[in-house]
């Protein structure tokens, strides 16, 4: 994976990071950066580039691996509350924190012979070194790869092995096998069921989440908090407006 790096000045999307600050809400209902119509050639994003709306409404956001990063959010203590949202339509999460998205990201569901379940979940444990106990690779006697795609319910060969697949930063969400992990992302489903992240989000979402943080996932998407559709500053004054 390419080196990822922030800029902590004026919100940019850069090596695959975007990261952005604000603060305050309270302001006029302003359009679903979805909605708008991005077919045509002349499109210009209609939102300020400080904001997660402009990363929503960019022409690639479906199909781009660059990640939000909201430094603020992230870095908030203490923090109310805590969400992770799993979006399959368009195969990307979130992290929200006290209701405002922290991070959006691209993740893989499972493949249609083993979708991912849709529902409410929470995290039940946790465990940063994790391999799987049904997916990995089968091994012959010589300890040469005879199935890169194994199950562990498969025979294994006299003398050989089965080794379960590596799924760093392990959050589960139920006793079947379903969490999220880090795995090899692509921008449509790849996975046996999990939640495949890259490794740089499964890491800050490790550190950021416990035992009992709840976990969403779904087909439709999240709705972008009204305050995030705009920049700061205007965010301010609209606040200084209501005293």
């Amino acid at each position: 994976m390419k080196p990822l790096l922030v800029l902590a000045a004026f919100p940019v999307v850069l090596m695959g990071w975007a990261s952005c600050s604000h603060s305050g809400t309270g302001h006029a209902a302003l359009p679903d950066p979805r909605a708008v119509d991005k077919s045509v050639p002349e499109y210009k994003n209609p939102f300020h580039p400080s904001t997660y709306a402009h990363f929503v409404a960019r022409k690639d956001y479906r199909k781009t691996y660059d990640v939000y990063k909201d430094d603020t959010l992230l870095n908030r203590q203490p923090k109310k509350s805590r969400k992770i949202f799993v979006c399959l339509d368009e195969q990307r999460g979130q992290y929200l924190v006290d209701g405002l998205v922290a991070m959006d990201f691209p993740l893989s569901s499972g493949v249609k012979a083993y979708p991912t379940k849709t529902g409410d979940y929470t995290v039940i444990s946790k465990k940063e070194d994790h391999a799987s106990n049904l997916y990995g690779k089968m091994y012959d006697a010589e300890g040469k790869c005879i199935n890169y795609n194994a199950e562990s319910t498969d025979p294994i060969p006299e003398g050989g092995r089965f080794d379960g697949s590596p799924m760093p930063y392990w959050q589960r969400l139920t006793n079947a096998g379903l969490g999220l992990h880090v795995g090899k992302v692509r921008r449509h489903p790849v996975s046996h069921g999990c939640v495949r992240l890259p490794r740089n989000v499964a890491e800050i979402l490790y550190r950021q989440t416990s035992i009992g943080t709840p976990v969403t996932i779904q087909k439709t998407p999240l709705p972008v908090p009204e305050a995030q559709k705009i920049p700061p500053a205007q965010q301010q004054e609209s606040e200084g407006h209501k005293q």
